[in-house]
């Protein structure tokens, strides 16, 4: 399964890098990585993958994967409380918010949150190299639970049913929205 996740993830599907990133976090059907977990993790987030962004800013604020940076976590977590459509990742931004506040100083979340206002999700034009398959850590199974709309490129209705939320950019009309000015 993480090399249909990883052919996708390498065509720029957010889903699929969303879903690599977890695998690799979690060291299923591949060598358990921090590291590779962040980058594909960042690479989700940065097409406006809301969970891949809660994700983030929770690794930025522990220092996993990446060095602790509060103010970049910080502005993952208000990109997601402010766009997300999905209740439940609103309420973990906003908690994981409140636990990044006492440790910032107010320049720093003045900045991320300059940082947040300023993130606009883009969708790479050119697909990642293919890099050597990925090392099974565990005998993995059959490759069927894989999406079959990652290959193909086809739309993926019903995302967010499914837990999948793209936010675009924080837009002055959603910051209205929450009585954010």
């Amino acid at each position: 399964m993480a090399q249909v996740y990883s052919r996708a993830a390498r065509d720029n599907d957010e889903i699929a890098q969303f879903y690599l990133g977890a695998l690799y976090s979690a060291g299923a059907g591949v060598q358990q990585s921090d590291t590779e977990a962040f980058q594909w993790f960042s690479r989700a987030a940065n097409q406006g993958h809301a969970h891949a962004m809660l994700i983030l800013g929770g690794l930025l604020a522990i220092g996993r994967g990446a060095p602790k940076d509060y103010v970049g976590s910080y502005k993952w977590a208000y990109i997601v409380a402010m766009g997300s459509q999905i209740e439940e990742f609103r309420k973990d931004a906003q908690q994981l918010i409140g636990l990044l506040e006492p440790k910032m100083t107010p320049t720093q979340i003045a900045q991320a949150k300059a940082d947040a206002l300023g993130f606009h999700a883009t969708t790479p034009t050119a697909k990642l190299p293919d890099p050597p398959a990925p090392t099974p850590s565990t005998p993995s199974g059959s490759s069927s639970a894989a999406r079959p709309d990652a290959a193909s490129g086809s739309p993926r209705p019903g995302n967010q049913s499914r837990g999948h939320d793209l936010v675009k950019g924080v837009t002055p009309d959603l910051l209205r929205q929450y009585g954010i000015r």
